[in-house]
């Protein structure tokens, strides 16, 4: 039998498809959540800040893999572990990103160091030096990666700041 004009048919299956619905609604409603799985982009702040952290941990052990001092390598990793870190997180989240990366290089690199130069720790102030010498050389590589995340947490702020106001219109 034709359709009414101005009618569509229901997109769901006759078998139940609006049953489903409704209790996944009923489910979110007891639980207090959306009903909706964490995806990209959805999960809260200490998951990107363990990424980023993951990620210098990863690139340390590369960087004692390779023989190196700290350098180039740890900072691709802390890098890329920023920008995976920024884009998994919600956006109103994303701005606990910011601090995370040099945070993590500081460390990943005096961890390096000194498995790389096992024969510093003949006195505090050799180490002290060259602990200083191996932070201070990812100095760039800390601040592009900062300024990533930065531009990150505002890009996706004014993103989802624009799909709020459109939302409401």
């Amino acid at each position: 039998m034709p359709e009414p004009p101005g009618r569509r048919r229901s997109s769901r299956a006759a078998d139940g498809g609006a049953e489903a619905g409704l209790r996944s609604r009923e489910r979110a409603a007891r639980t207090g959540t959306s009903g909706r799985m964490p995806g990209w982009g959805r999960y809260p702040a200490w998951v990107g800040v363990l990424t980023v952290l993951a990620a210098a941990l990863l690139g340390a052990g590369f960087t004692v893999a390779s023989g190196g001092e700290p350098g180039r390598a740890l900072g691709i990793w802390v890098a890329a572990g920023t920008v995976a870190g920024g884009t998994s997180v919600r956006a109103r989240s994303a701005y606990a990103i910011i601090p995370v990366p040099a945070l993590a290089y500081a460390s990943a690199a005096a961890i390096a160091g000194l498995v790389h130069d096992r024969a510093v720790d003949i006195s505090r102030t050799a180490l002290t030096v060259n602990a200083t010498q191996w932070i201070a050389g990812g100095f760039d590589a800390m601040t592009v990666a900062t300024t990533l995340a930065a531009v990150l947490a505002l890009a996706r702020w004014l993103l989802s700041m624009r799909a709020t106001r459109a939302a409401y219109r």
